[in-house]
């Protein structure tokens, strides 16, 4: 093991220590202790990427010597150790913090998280040893060098911590209504930057595929949510995310998502025991209240959510689980869910019955005209996706409209952006998941629909560990930006090794989304550049992984020169950027609720 160790084993003597002091009604230093040897412990793990020690398994695994400073540091949290690292130490700040407000509470739980936590590093590798002392490491995944590995994982762990820590409150019979809403506001947070980042940077044009992780986040997103229309349930609820929060980091790390295989460790089984006594009590003290008033239907349609997505996650460690499932299991909790927003925390219904009745007449009616063809909201599309669009769309614009009655300015924002959220993803979605691209060869200029592209300049670029081919495009007198990625290391490491970062240009509340599909003058310009300077194995490395020929490949490179246009795919997607809008208001409004709360 590595000497990082030692400092969480310290930790994990000095809290057992606390814990058995407590029993004893003395007051003891041993928790303050522990907690400053996992600050030192988690200095010495981060300063372990910094300062490129290869001998820790985690920094060969996800840093090179030639990494930027900023992602050496997002590197800590890049493989399944690293991220529990993390969530640890932001657990020991959150556990610190509560100990310094109440010095008499018994730290028990807290400390049996710590303890967990640190036995889930160990067992996920965070801190095992290479029996030698490489001289470079094997480099962060190129997907993981964008700006959001700034972000988005930090809000998964923040809100993981958080999680952990207003379970554990409810076990003592506590409840922090500041601390609950700060948690839903970074699970969101996670939720939304995760979908950004699939947008921006993986380059097939969708925010979201029901992939096991993407699915797995959303739990205790939904737990929680439930929570705040409930009070009878709230603690159960707020359980239930203690747990939820355990098993999106299983799923996380359990090697079932095709798109999060970045860190997983075939220990990620170990997680998922933490959140065990979260689900044994939230079960064991539910209280069944099926009275049918709005936030009794509003709580079990986000229940009814979940479990469609807890079954999806349990099936699909056994098989393949269709995006179908996700969307059309879920279709009857939305549409109970938007018929009771209007009236969830209104004190006068008015005619809400008669509106809601007409609305679902105006539901049947869109979906027969869909049924018979003369409406279509998107050809690419299969026709049942079409039927589901005008199904809901009524319900969500009815659901929007009769939210203005709401009293609480908080609640009026948090409802709405659900209501607009239903209808940008209802009608972006169907678009960026099934939309085909189309191409185009632009060779100075073309015009695709109502866009006027021009190429600006393209240039190839070659770094350390990476090459690039950077096309500057001139769109309807705006200038954006399309790249091609090329990484050597991750080409002899999977065979994968072209990485598109898209442009993306607004049109009010449309994107076209535009890649260059093809990096066949960046292979050459990369081949070429290596020819030139006398790297004959790592070109001979090259022709064997991809299958050319080495003398034919050496020919094509001597002859080679780039072309002076560039070929470009791209798709419309319409209201996106509503999407973006909705997800931004759904935070202000829990912000107003928390401000609110403070006071």
């Amino acid at each position: 093991m590595h000497i990082t160790l030692a400092p969480f084993v310290a930790a994990i003597i000095l809290a057992i220590l606390d814990t058995y002091k407590s029993f004893r009604g003395d007051k003891s230093s041993f928790g303050i202790l522990g907690y400053i040897s996992i600050f030192i412990g988690h200095l010495l793990f981060v300063r372990s990427f910094l300062i490129n020690d290869f001998t820790l398994k985690e920094v060969f695994l996800y840093s090179s010597k030639y990494l930027d400073l900023a992602y050496k540091f997002s590197a800590s949290w890049a493989g399944s150790g690293g991220f529990i690292v993390w969530w640890l130490f932001i657990f020991t700040i959150l556990t610190s913090l509560r100990r310094l407000k109440s010095p008499d509470s018994k730290m028990t739980y807290h400390n049996l998280m710590i303890i967990g936590l640190i036995v889930a590093a160990i067992l996920n590798g965070a801190f095992e040893r290479l029996n030698f002392s490489p001289e470079n490491g094997l480099g962060l995944n190129p997907l993981l060098k964008t700006f959001w590995m700034l972000f988005h994982p930090p809000a998964c762990f923040i809100g993981y911590a958080l999680g952990f820590l207003i379970a554990i409150e409810v076990l003592l019979g506590r409840e922090n209504r500041f601390l609950i809403g700060l948690t839903w506001i970074f699970l969101t947070l996670a939720n939304v930057l995760g979908g950004v980042w699939s947008y921006f940077t993986l380059g097939w044009g969708g925010y979201w595929a029901w992939d096991p992780v993407e699915t797995g986040l959303l739990l205790p997103w939904l737990s929680l949510t439930a929570c705040f229309h409930n009070p009878k349930l709230r603690r159960n609820l707020i359980l239930l995310t203690g747990f939820s929060v355990a098993f999106a980091a299983f799923v996380t790390r359990g090697g079932i998502s095709p798109l999060h295989g970045f860190g997983i460790n075939t220990s990620g089984y170990a997680i998922i025991l933490l959140g065990i006594p979260f689900l044994v009590k939230a079960l064991k003290d539910w209280h069944f209240d099926f009275k049918v008033n709005p936030l009794n239907v509003a709580t079990y349609s986000l229940i009814g959510s979940y479990i469609v997505c807890f079954l999806g996650l349990i099936y699909q460690f056994f098989g393949k689980v269709s995006v179908d499932y996700y969307n059309f299991a879920n279709m009857p909790f939305i549409l109970a869910l938007l018929s009771v927003l209007p009236i969830c925390g209104a004190k006068d219904y008015g005619n809400y019955l008669k509106l809601l009745v007409l609305t679902y007449i105006s539901s049947i009616v869109l979906t027969a005209l869909t049924v018979f063809g003369y409406i279509t909201w998107c050809e690419d599309a299969p026709i049942y996706v079409n039927y589901a669009v005008s199904l809901i769309l009524p319900v969500a614009f009815f659901s929007l409209l009769s939210i203005l009655k709401l009293q609480r300015i908080e609640l009026k924002i948090l409802h709405v952006s659900i209501s607009l959220l239903v209808i940008a993803v209802s009608i972006s979605w169907p678009y960026a998941y099934y939309s085909n691209y189309k191409s185009i060869y632009v060779d100075d200029s073309a015009y695709i629909d109502d866009l006027h592209i021009q190429i600006v300049s393209k240039e190839f670029k070659m770094g350390v560990e990476e090459s690039f081919e950077i096309v500057k495009l001139r769109v309807n007198g705006k200038d954006v930006e399309c790249r091609v990625r090329l990484d050597l290391n991750w080409l002899f490491r999977s065979g994968n090794f072209i990485f598109p970062d898209p442009a993306v240009v607004n049109i009010w509340l449309d994107n076209y989304y535009i890649v260059i599909p093809r990096a066949m003058d960046l292979f050459m310009f990369t081949c070429k550049y290596l020819y030139e300077r006398n790297e004959t194995y790592t070109l001979m490395m090259v022709s064997h992984v991809t299958g050319l020929n080495y003398e034919t490949l050496i020919e094509e490179v001597k002859n080679w020169k780039p072309k002076e246009g560039v070929m470009l795919v791209y798709k419309k997607i319409p209201f996106i950027n509503l999407v973006w809008i909705a997800c931004a208001l759904m935070i202000f409004g829990e912000i107003i609720a928390l401000a609110r709360w403070a006071k």
